[in-house]
């Protein structure tokens, strides 16, 4: 068996993906059929060309106007069901994906409809696969004003019905301050909800140190230049913050040219707890079983490293201590068997 065959064979969760921008291009192009996009829009095919091989710098912009394709329920639905079934054909058994529903101008406002149409797709493909989906519930950083309505519904019962898990903060953080978010993330860490943070995507370490002392995340996203900030790496340590990392995202927006040059190796050295994913797969063209590679081939990783990142998907997560424990029992049962195979001789 390959290592290749080994990290597609093992079982795993994803922590770090985000639905826009996760979407493939054939449920994209599915969607724009059913609702007639191509007649409707202006340059369809030239965004459709942008999906191909989208440039960091116009993802913002592919996201909006893709999202504006889905009309309907069911548009959302099926989307949901496709990525589960992308999900689980890597074997990733469990799933903590981003959702804006700011992005779905063109769908009812109701953030109750919205997250059920969502959750019939997840049901789906929780029969057809296996998978366990639930949702972070991403506050654009675009739209402060919409923060505060957020994190008052996301501590609700019925959102807790609806599957969601944390409150998250998305977009590039030089839109607005971070201080506009202050006030509704710290609502929720009173409530001792969790919560999510995209930052050092523009600012670095800077960025990250100013998410972590007004919005108290329990998770940062991307987190870029905090392997050189002592100040930083303080602050994670101590508060016990989980770092989530893209690998294909940090080569993609040039933070590291060659993913060997990402610092990654320092930072799980200073026993920072960190998780690799996917963010946006349909814009990176990436898969969690190419990242989990990556760390073997390109990082010098091996495959016990590999192994323990691979699972801090499970220890990261916002599952219930139960939950992980029983996840956790079973991942690594599957994972030993499925060593014992790797590791013995061809004859």
């Amino acid at each position: 068996m390959s290592i290749a065959s080994y990290i597609q064979a093992i079982p795993k969760a994803e922590l770090h993906i985000q639905f826009e921008g996760a979407m493939q291009k054939s449920s994209l192009l599915g969607i724009a059929d059913r609702n007639d996009i191509a007649s409707s829009i202006k340059h369809f095919k030239e965004w459709v060309k942008l999906l191909d091989q989208p440039e960091p710098k116009r993802i913002p912009d592919i996201l909006k106007v893709t999202s504006t394709w889905f009309h309907h329920a069911e548009d959302l639905t099926r989307a949901v069901y496709d990525l589960g079934t992308w999900l689980a054909k890597q074997n990733v058994r469990y799933a903590e994906i981003s959702v804006n529903p700011a992005l779905y101008s063109e769908l009812p406002s109701q953030i109750e409809t919205f997250f059920a149409a969502l959750n019939d797709g997840r049901d789906r493909a929780k029969r057809a696969w296996g998978i366990d989906i639930a949702w972070i519930l991403a506050v654009p950083r675009d739209e402060p004003r919409r923060a505060d309505d957020l994190a008052r519904w996301v501590t609700t019962a019925v959102a807790k019905r609806a599957g969601v898990v944390a409150l998250g903060l998305v977009g590039r953080e030089d839109v607005q301050t971070v201080s506009q978010f202050e006030r509704a993330f710290r609502g929720v860490e009173k409530k001792e909800f969790p919560r999510v943070a995209r930052a050092g995507d523009v600012a670095g370490a800077d960025g990250v140190l100013k998410a972590i002392q007004l919005l108290a995340p329990n998770r940062i996203a991307d987190a870029w230049g905090v392997a050189d900030s002592k100040d930083a790496i303080r602050e994670i340590q101590e508060k016990g913050i989980t770092l989530a990392i893209s690998l294909a995202r940090a080569q993609r927006h040039g933070w590291a040219t060659n993913i060997s040059d990402y610092p990654l190796r320092r930072l799980y050295d200073q026993h920072i707890s960190l998780v690799i994913g996917t963010d946006m797969p349909g814009m990176y063209k990436n898969t969690l079983n190419d990242e989990l590679l990556m760390l073997v081939d390109k990082l010098g990783f091996s495959m016990e490293e590999m192994e323990n990142i691979a699972l801090n998907g499970v220890r990261a997560s916002f599952l219930s201590d139960e939950d992980k424990t029983v996840m956790l029992d079973k991942f690594n049962e599957e994972i030993k068997a499925l060593r014992m195979e790797h590791l013995q001789p061809e004859a």
